[in-house]
């Protein structure tokens, strides 16, 4: 039995919901207020589907468990009760973690455009009548073709004219290549007209810097030289627990570049893919079993027990 089948936080309804909402959006001129607006409620719900995807029991507010029994179908047990589901930017912090997907341009992206919603439902600002379509309207397509894929869905599932949606979301990816390739050639053109003796000196500097730096060491599409690529956590920790060590693995999701050779910084993870950066790298840390375990070593019995004897065993001088 499907605990799950008639509650209103099941994918299939909050899915229901968000089609309901792009019919809506679908019927206003792209260039109108209503179009933006529309488009922020069919947001919400296909994040809340793609959480609810995963489990239903995490847009449960845990402040009260009844939410948790709620989302999975059970009837109240309590007079009165009305279910209380998380916030949006907490349904957008879970999502950032749980899939991969949806990394930080993305979830920047539907921050920012629910935000808008805000000011426009809460405040005399038209925020949506000052605001060009133009601006947000790709990057809507393509939050809201990784939220249906996560759940199984497609663009021409909800959307009107898929072509056209498919094509907005491949010109992010073009505007995306193009900038990145123009900042890359002119930093290789800057590097080039270094003097040897230039680009050794840096080239030691930054060998020694990417050691020091908590990121992934890869070669700078500039100049060549080691440069570091910072990411955040997606999916699930591993970890090996050995006789001498334990070690933890993550998969990181490429979001800046970084190289003190040349200076090339890139940021966002369209930009980093489309120069060959985006590809997700591994995390790793190395503890002791003790560190792990949080247990005392030999040296730590001694040291506490000495701090026990000087301070309750002190001698008596008394005669």
């Amino acid at each position: 039995m499907d605990l799950t089948v008639n509650s209103a936080w099941n994918v299939d309804s909050l899915y229901a919901k968000a089609q309901l909402y792009i019919e809506q959006m679908e019927k206003n001129d792209p260039n109108d207020w209503q179009f933006g607006l529309w488009s922020t409620f069919s947001l919400e719900f296909l994040l809340r589907a793609a959480l609810a995807n995963i489990s239903p029991t995490l847009l449960a507010d845990a402040k009260n468990w009844r939410n948790l029994t709620y989302s999975l179908g059970h009837p109240s047990t309590k007079i009165a009760f009305s279910p209380v589901s998380i916030s949006t930017k907490e349904v957008l912090d879970r999502l950032s973690e749980l899939m991969p997907e949806f990394n930080k341009e993305v979830l920047g992206f539907c921050s920012h455009h629910i935000t808008k919603r805000n000011a426009e439902l809460h405040s005399g600002d038209p925020i949506f009548a000052r605001n060009k379509t133009t601006d947000w309207l790709p990057k809507y397509y393509q939050a809201a073709d990784i939220l249906l894929k996560s759940i199984n869905r497609s663009i021409s599932d909800v959307f009107g004219n898929s072509a056209y949606v498919e094509s907005l979301i491949v010109s992010l990816k073009d505007e995306a290549a193009k900038s990145v390739k123009n900042d890359i050639a002119a930093f290789s053109k800057v590097w080039l007209s270094k003097s040897d003796e230039e680009k050794e000196k840096l080239k030691l500097q930054a060998t020694t810097w990417a050691i020091k730096q908590v990121g992934h060491r890869v070669e700078c599409p500039a100049c060549t030289i080691t440069a570091i690529l910072y990411g955040s956590p997606i999916g699930n920790v591993t970890t090996d627990i050995n006789e001498d060590e334990v070690i933890q693995y993550q998969f990181m999701s490429p979001t800046s570049f970084e190289c003190i050779a040349c200076g090339l910084k890139i940021f966002g993870y369209s930009k980093l893919s489309v120069c060959g950066l985006g590809e997700p790298f591994k995390n790793t840390t190395t503890f002791t079993p003790a560190e792990y375990f949080e247990l005392y070593t030999e040296d730590d019995l001694h040291e506490a027990k000495a701090e026990v004897e000087q301070r309750y065993f002190q001698p008596d001088f008394n005669e």
